[in-house]
Parts: C-alpha cells; sequence; structure tokens
C-alpha cells in the first residue's frame, strides 16, 4: 500500500516540478515586495490545491457525461501532452512568465495566474491527479495525500525561496528542472501506454 501512495508522489512531484519552476515564481513575483509576495505563493497553493482536487473528484463525471470521454482516453491525451510539453522545455521552449504582463497586478491576481495555474494546476497534473485518483481503490487517498503533500512541500520551499536561490544558484536548479523534465517525458509514455492498452490488451 505505502508503494502506491509513493508512487502518486512521486508522479505529482515530478509534474508539477516544484524546485525546477523557483525561476519562473521569482520572476512572475519580482514586482512584489517581500509580503506580497509570499501572499502571492500562499494564495497559489490553495488556489491549485482546489483546482486539482476538484478536478480528481469531479473530473471522470464531466468527461463521462458531458464529453462522452472515457479515462483512457484522458490517459493517453494527457501522456502525449505531457511528453510534448516536456520535450518543448528540454529544447528550451519553456514558456516563462512574463513580467511585462504581470507588473500592475496584486498579489491575488499574480497568485491565480500564473502560478497556481497554469504552473502548479497545469493540465499536465490535472491528468496526472485524475488518473491517480481512479488508478486504484486506494487511489483517492493517495491521489489527496499526493497533492496535499506536493503542494505542500511547495508552500515550505517558496517560504525559503530567496535564501534556496542564493544558495543552489541557477545553474544547479535549472540542472534539476531538466532531470525532472526527462522523468515527465517517461511518465508521458508511460500513461499513454496504459490508455492504449485499455483498447488493445495485451493478454
Amino acid at each position: 500500500m505505502l508503494q502506491i501512495y509513493l508512487k502518486a508522489f512521486i508522479a505529482l512531484f515530478v509534474v508539477i516540478d516544484p524546485i525546477g519552476n523557483i525561476p519562473l515564481f521569482l520572476t512572475a513575483t519580482q514586482s512584489l515586495e517581500g509580503p506580497q509576495r509570499r501572499r502571492a505563493f500562499t494564495i497559489s497553493v490553495f488556489v491549485a490545491l482546489g483546482t486539482l482536487l476538484i478536478f480528481a473528484m469531479m473530473g471522470q463525471f464531466i468527461l463521462n457525461q458531458v464529453f462522452q470521454i472515457k479515462i483512457a482516453d484522458v490517459r493517453i491525451a494527457g501522456g502525449i501532452l505531457l511528453f510534448i510539453i516536456s520535450i518543448q522545455h528540454l529544447l528550451g521552449s519553456h514558456a516563462a512568465a512574463s513580467s511585462g504582463n504581470i507588473g500592475q497586478q496584486s498579489a491575488v491576481e499574480i497568485g491565480c495566474v500564473p502560478l497556481a495555474c497554469p504552473l502548479l494546476a497545469g493540465p499536465g497534473a490535472m491528468v496526472t491527479s485524475l488518473t491517480i485518483w481512479h488508478s486504484s481503490k486506494e487511489g483517492p487517498l493517495a491521489a489527496l495525500v499526493a497533492i496535499v503533500l506536493v503542494l505542500g512541500l511547495f508552500w515550505g520551499l517558496m517560504r525559503f525561496v530567496d535564501t534556496i536561490n542564493r544558495a543552489i544558484g541557477k545553474l544547479i536548479i535549472t540542472a534539476i528542472s531538466k532531470v525532472m523534465l526527462i522523468l515527465v517525458a517517461a511518465i508521458g509514455v508511460n500513461m499513454t501506454i496504459q490508455g492504449i492498452l485499455y483498447y488493445f490488451p495485451s493478454g
């Protein structure tokens, strides 16, 4: 059972990539003072938490009843999406937040967009949360624990983001981010294969 929770945590952690997102969050909040920056980080965590939980719980109902889409379809599409996003980022086309567009925004606005969505609760994180939720009978609790732990870890990191940035340095953070992106690509491939196996079972 512990393996299920650990696997869920790792999957969501590498998709959200809290360490690799540190440079983006610093860029997005560079116009804010210290207290306002911390407020934006806190707001982003709560908004992302609500978004991921709602999608994990209600996503299948919405997909089935509104769009007539199966979880297997989401796994295939989400896996392809994760793979494409990771390749784009690995090749250097990372869509960083533009300070010119957020310079006049408040901590609440920045905390919601772009910090909470799409940086934390992006398509990859939503699909991963939904997939974990429906993966097994322990899935709902595993998804809940993974979402809370990953976002809680991120919140803790961002409380000391300036110290971490100075201690680790941008180069090391970037290197860690690249490694995470390789893992995201692998998760994307695995999700796509699992979705395909629903329609073409190997046994």
